[in-house]
C-alpha cells in the first residue's frame, strides 16, 4: 500500500465559510465525497485503506464560520495552509457586513494571492457585490422551486454539465447588473410560480471574473433536487489545480484543523465507555387479538396513577409505553439557569431532592453521559426496554449558545422509567431493571433507579402481568365531548399582519422560509380527571403514531399529544443508523361517512385532495427546503445521509400530509444526534439560527413544550422523538394549544390562517374557535 502523499496523489485543500446557513453542510458532503472518491482511488479495499481514505477526505476539509475569526487570523493561520475557498449560502444581504463577515475580505484578497473562490447563493452575490455589479430584490423571488438552467459558457465552471439541467433556487437577491469585470456563465430558464400564476424567470445562475480565479453559482448544487451538483464541484476542484500550478500533496495541519467547527464539536461531545448499568426481566402477554389494548391497560393499571406516562401509538402501528414518574427519578432542566435538578415525586404535589448541579456545559452533553451511565445489558425485547421518557421544549435551541432568552421555565423535563408495560400490535411486554453496577459521578440514579434484585424485579413483573391479562377484558367506554372555547394569542388580524411582516423578511433576504406559530387558549376543570378525559377524546378523534398524555404531579400539568410527525429515531449497532419524517404541507381532510352510498364520493374527493396536495409548487417547495435543512442537520455528524422516500402523502384522520423519509449513519451518541437536529427544521423554516430570530419578535412569547420534541432513550441504545405538534398543554385549569404553518414568498395570508384554523381542529375537533 502507498506510504507517502504523494503515492496518494494531489486534491484541494478547501476552507467552507459557513453565513449561518443551513445548508453549508450539505455543501461539505459534496466536498468530502470527491476527496474520498479521489483518495479511494489510490487506497485499495482493505478496511484498514478505507479508514485511511476516509481520515484524508476528513483532513482536507475545514468549516468555520463567517464571524468567528478576524481576518487577519483568517489570513495568517488558515488561508495559507488551503488550496481554494467555498462561501456558501445565507441569509442577509453582500452589501452588510455582519451577514458576509470574513467572506468579503477573502473575495477581495484573491487579487493578491489568487486563493480560487466558488460563492454560493450568497457567497455568489458577494462575488458579484464586490466586483462592481448590482444585487438587489428579485422581481421573482424563488424559493424552493426548481428552474431549468441554460449554460452559456461551458469552458470553465460549467464544463461537461449540459445546458437545461434542473437545479434548486432558494433566492430573494440577484444580481440585476453586472460589471465589466465580470462574465455570464448561465441564466435560469422556463417559469416558476409567484402570485398564483407562472411567470418567466432569466436570473443570472452563474458567473465568473475575466482575470481572476472566482466563480458564483446563484442556484444549491448541493440540493437533493439539483442536477451535477458534484460535477460542478470537481470542476472546481480541477479550476483550482489549474490556478494553483504548484501540486504539493499537503493536508491542512492538526492545528489549522483545530480551528473548525468539526474539531470543537467533537471535543464538547467527548464520550467514555460505561458499563452498562442494569440488566432486564421481561415477560410476554399475547394479546389475542385485542383491539386497542394500551387504552384497556391505562384504563384499568393506571385508573388511580397520580402520575401516569403514556406514549401510545393510537393508531395501532407502533407502539406505546405505559409507566409512572411515581417515586421515579426526573431530571428537570432551565436553560435560563443553566440549572439540572433531579427529583423524585413521593406524591401528588411533593418532592424529593436528589441532585442539584448548576452546568458548564450544554445540557445535551450532561444528558448524553447520562443516558451512557443508564445502559443495559443486551437483552431480548420491544424497541423500548425501560430508559428516560420526556421532551424537550423549544427554548431548547438556546442551550449552550449563550442566548438565554427564555424565562426560568424548565425546558427540558426525563423521567427514568426503570418499571413499564410496553404494547405491540400483536402482544404486550412487562418490563423492569436491576441495578448490577455504579458509578461515582450518577450516584443519585441508586436512589430512585432499578430493583436492587432480581427477585424483585421478576415478583413485580409477576404482578404487574397478571394486571395486564385482566386490563385485556375490561371495555373502555367512549369519553364525553369536551367543549373548550378556544381564543387565540393573536387575533385573526394581528396573525394575517405578522404572515405579511414575514414575507417581507423573505423578499428582503432575511430567510428561505419562516414557520409562524400562534397558541389558542380555553378554560377546563382543572386536575388530571379532567385532562384525561380530554386527552382520550383527542385520541378518539385524531388516532395518530406519537400519541402521548404525560401527567406532572408536581405542578398539576399534563401534555395531551396526537403528533403525527416522527422526528427522529435512532438504533445502535455498531454505529447510529438515524431516520427523520419531516412533515411540510397539509390538506384538511373530511372524516369517512358512516353511509356505505356515500362512501364513493368521498373516496373520490379524498383522492383528489391528496392529488392536489402532492402537485402543489408551494407545498413541495416548504418540503423541500425541510428535507435539504434535515440533510444539513445530518451531514453535521454522519458520512452517510440518504433520501429514502422525498414528498409521499400520508393520511390520518383529520388530515393528509407530505412527508419525506431521510436517513442517514452516524458515530454519535443519541442525544448528540438529537441535539445536532434540534430544534425541528418543521418548526422553525431556514436558515435556522436567523430565522428562529425573526420568530422571537414575531410571535413575542415561549412556545415552550409545543414545537419542541418528545419521546424517549431507551437503555439498550435505542430513541424515538416526535415533533410536538397536535397537542394541548393542560395547567391550572387553562388548556393551551399551538398550531401554524410554514411561511414562504408563495402563501396566502388568508389561506394560512384556514391551515391554522384545520391544524386546530384536528387536534380539539370538539373545541371552539371565533
Amino acid at each position: 500500500m502507498p506510504g507517502t502523499n504523494e503515492a496518494w496523489g494531489w486534491h484541494p485543500r478547501t476552507l467552507v465559510v459557513d453565513n449561518y446557513d443551513s445548508y453549508t453542510y450539505n455543501l461539505v458532503a459534496l466536498l468530502t465525497d470527491a476527496a474520498r472518491a479521489h483518495y479511494s482511488s489510490f487506497g485499495g479495499s482493505g478496511e484498514a485503506s478505507i479508514e485511511e481514505t476516509e481520515r484524508r477526505a476528513q483532513e482536507h476539509i475545514i468549516v468555520i464560520r463567517n464571524d468567528e475569526y478576524s481576518w487577519e487570523t483568517v489570513r495568517d493561520s488558515i488561508l495559507p495552509h488551503v488550496d481554494n475557498v467555498v462561501i456558501s449560502p445565507g441569509p442577509g444581504t453582500p452589501a452588510r457586513r455582519e451577514d458576509v463577515g470574513v467572506g468579503r475580505d477573502i473575495i477581495a484578497h484573491t487579487q493578491r494571492d489568487g486563493h480560487p473562490v466558488l460563492g454560493v447563493c450568497l457567497g455568489h452575490q458577494m462575488i458579484a457585490h464586490e466586483y462592481g455589479a448590482k444585487v438587489d430584490q428579485s422581481v421573482v423571488p424563488v424559493h424552493g422551486q426548481t428552474s431549468s438552467i441554460d449554460v452559456l459558457d461551458d469552458s470553465c465552471l460549467f464544463h461537461g454539465i449540459p445546458s437545461g439541467f434542473c437545479a434548486v433556487r432558494y433566492h430573494s437577491l440577484t444580481v440585476t447588473r453586472m460589471s465589466s469585470s465580470l462574465r455570464v456563465l448561465a441564466r435560469a430558464a422556463g417559469t416558476v410560480e409567484h402570485a398564483g400564476r407562472m411567470v418567466a424567470s432569466t436570473d443570472i445562475m452563474g458567473i465568473r471574473h475575466n482575470t481572476l480565479p472566482l466563480w458564483g453559482v446563484q442556484f444549491h448544487p448541493e440540493s437533493v433536487c439539483s442536477e451535477h451538483g458534484a460535477r460542478l464541484l470537481a470542476n472546481f476542484a480541477q479550476l483550482t489545480r489549474m490556478a494553483v500550478g504548484r501540486l504539493h500533496v499537503l493536508r491542512i495541519p492538526p492545528h489549522v484543523q483545530s480551528m473548525s467547527v468539526q474539531a470543537r464539536d467533537q471535543h464538547v461531545w467527548k464520550r467514555t465507555p460505561t458499563e452498562p448499568r442494569f440488566s432486564l426481566v421481561a415477560r410476554r402477554v399475547e394479546l389475542h387479538g385485542v383491539v386497542d389494548a394500551g387504552a384497556r391497560v391505562f384504563a384499568h393499571v393506571h385508573s388511580s396513577d397520580w402520575a401516569p406516562v403514556w406514549l401510545d401509538g393510537s393508531d395501532n402501528s407502533g407502539m406505546s409505553v405505559l409507566a409512572s414518574s411515581a417515586h421515579a427519578a426526573t431530571v428537570r432542566y432551565s436553560v435560563h439557569s443553566q440549572q439540572v435538578r433531579v427529583v423524585r415525586a413521593t406524591g401528588p404535589g411533593t418532592e424529593d431532592t436528589l441532585y442539584v448541579q448548576t452546568l458548564s456545559e450544554p445540557f445535551w452533553t450532561w444528558m448524553q453521559r447520562t443516558v451512557d451511565a443508564t445502559r443495559c445489558v443486551d437483552s431480548v425485547g420491544p424497541a423500548f426496554r425501560c430508559g428516560w421518557i420526556g421532551h424537550f421544549a423549544y427554548e431548547m435551541k438556546d442551550d449552550g449558545s449563550g442566548d438565554r432568552e427564555s424565562e426560568s421555565a424548565v425546558d427540558a423535563q426525563l423521567t427514568f422509567v426503570d418499571r413499564c408495560v410496553v404494547v405491540e400490535p400483536d402482544c404486550a411486554w412487562v418490563l423492569a431493571l436491576v441495578r448490577r453496577a455504579a458509578d461515582v459521578e450518577h450516584e443519585w440514579l441508586d436512589q430512585a433507579c432499578g430493583f436492587t434484585s432480581t427477585a424483585e424485579a421478576e415478583a413485580w413483573v409477576h404482578g404487574q402481568t397478571q394486571r395486564v391479562r385482566e386490563a385485556l377484558d375490561v371495555d373502555v367506554p367512549d369519553p364525553e365531548p369536551l367543549h373548550v372555547q378556544m381564543r387565540p394569542l393573536m387575533d385573526r388580524a394581528t396573525y394575517l399582519d405578522a404572515i405579511r411582516t414575514a414575507q417581507q423578511l423573505i423578499a428582503q433576504g432575511e430567510s428561505y422560509e419562516i414557520c409562524l406559530t400562534n397558541e389558542f387558549q380555553g378554560l377546563i376543570a382543572p386536575g388530571q380527571m379532567s385532562a384525561r378525559q380530554a386527552y382520550l377524546r383527542m385520541r378518539q378523534n385524531n388516532p395518530a403514531p406519537f400519541g402521548a398524555f404525560i401527567w406532572d404531579s408536581s405542578n398539576q400539568s399534563g401534555i395531551l399529544s396526537c403528533s403525527p410527525e416522527r422526528f427522529q429515531r435512532t438504533r445502535v449497532d455498531s454505529e447510529t443508523e438515524i431516520e427523520m419524517k419531516p412533515i411540510k404541507g397539509t390538506s384538511r381532510r373530511e372524516p369517512r361517512p358512516f353511509l356505505s352510498n356515500e362512501y364513493d364520493e368521498w373516496r373520490e374527493e379524498d383522492e383528489r385532495r391528496k392529488q392536489e396536495l402532492l402537485s402543489s409548487v408551494k407545498e413541495r417547495a416548504e418540503n423541500l427546503m425541510i428535507v435539504d435543512l434535515i440533510r444539513h442537520d445530518l451531514n453535521t455528524i454522519s458520512h452517510s445521509v440518504r433520501v429514502e422516500r422525498l414528498m409521499h402523502i400520508e393520511s390520518f384522520a383529520r388530515v393528509h400530509q407530505m412527508v419525506t423519509t431521510v436517513r442517514a449513519r452516524s458515530c454519535a451518541g443519541v442525544v448528540e444526534c438529537l441535539a445536532h437536529c434540534f430544534p425541528p427544521g418543521s418548526m422553525t423554516g431556514a436558515p435556522k439560527t436567523r430565522t428562529t430570530q425573526i420568530i422571537s419578535q414575531l410571535e413575542n412569547r415561549r412556545r415552550g413544550v409545543y414545537s419542541g420534541v418528545l419521546g424517549y432513550f431507551s437503555t439498550h441504545g435505542r430513541s424515538d422523538w416526535a415533533v410536538v405538534i397536535r397537542t394541548a398543554v393542560v395547567a391550572d385549569g387553562r388548556m393551551s394549544v399551538g398550531t401554524g404553518g410554514a411561511l414562504t414568498i408563495l402563501s396566502e395570508p388568508k389561506a394560512e390562517w384556514a391551515e391554522v384554523e384545520t391544524k386546530l381542529h384536528a387536534t380539539m375537533a370538539d373545541s371552539v374557535s371565533p
